[in-house]
């Protein structure tokens, strides 16, 4: 359902891209997606920015703190996830066998608390208790988070680690290493091998009305084709990077694929 009111417990929930040039990126997704933006300020310097789609948030962007850029930290979009207390989820992931990235943070908009952790694989993901905001309003549709991947060096040390955390399962998927994310009755997301050479980290997916479209359009703008358009099971779908680098998935949804 593209509405969403609000997201359970252990459920993805939002996605922010953390860049070099704020204002570049707004430009790059405003003419890719058609998102329009709403810019949250503190003594008159913008430290936020939401996207918006129908003046719904969707995503979030954010300049990269200089100490990420000197660690060699590329830009990248982030992943979240629901948690009805991030006090006591990240008082867990030690003993999960995952590594607190820092202590709970009260986001100063009251928007929410979070915390960065890392599975035992080195992938990080950001535990959000909401507040002021629950995540992202509308959903699988286009221009808007439609799925999250996680690409790993060892798919069932990532899934322990989460089902211990949060009570996911992982569901086979496609006779391979791939495993879909259970979480109650719902597959909300995949676990699969990264690449040779490729760290752990999380992806996000986009819903577009027409793939080859928004290829095009991509290239267009400035930014790369990663993985070329290909059809699967789900839909068609490629994989690209923005004018910065920061790469993400796109696919134009087959309605009628199910993975529940």
């Amino acid at each position: 359902m593209p509405r969403r009111d609000g997201y359970e417990h252990g459920v993805f929930n939002w996605v922010d891209l953390c860049t070099g040039d704020v204002d570049a990126a707004k430009v790059f997704y405003s003419a890719l997606f058609g998102w329009s933006f709403s810019d949250d300020t503190n003594n008159g310097e913008v430290v936020y920015s939401l996207g918006l789609k129908d003046e719904q948030p969707v995503v979030g962007l954010m300049r990269q703190p200089p100490e990420l850029g000197e660690m060699g930290v590329p830009y990248c979009w982030e992943t979240y996830i629901k948690v009805d207390d991030v006090d006591a989820a990240l008082g867990g992931v030690v003993e999960a066998g995952g590594t607190p990235m820092g202590p709970v943070i009260d986001v100063e908009s009251g928007a929410g608390r979070i915390a960065v952790v890392s599975d035992p694989t080195g992938g990080v993901v950001i535990l959000w208790e909401p507040m002021n905001h629950y995540g992202a309003h509308l959903v699988d549709e286009h221009g808007t988070m439609c799925w999250n991947e996680l690409l790993t060096s060892d798919v069932d040390a990532a899934l322990g680690f989460f089902s211990a955390l949060l009570g996911w399962t992982g569901v086979s998927m496609g006779g391979g290493e791939l495993k879909g994310i259970r979480r109650g009755e719902e597959i909300i997301g995949t676990v699969s091998p990264a690449p040779e050479g490729v760290p752990s980290h999380w992806t996000v997916y986009f819903a577009v009305d027409d793939c080859d479209a928004a290829v095009e359009k991509c290239v267009r703008l400035g930014g790369q084709v990663v993985v070329p358009a290909m059809d699967q099971a789900p839909g068609r779908m490629a994989q690209l990077a923005d004018d910065q680098g920061a790469m993400f998935w796109i696919i134009d949804l087959n309605r009628e694929f199910s993975v529940s």
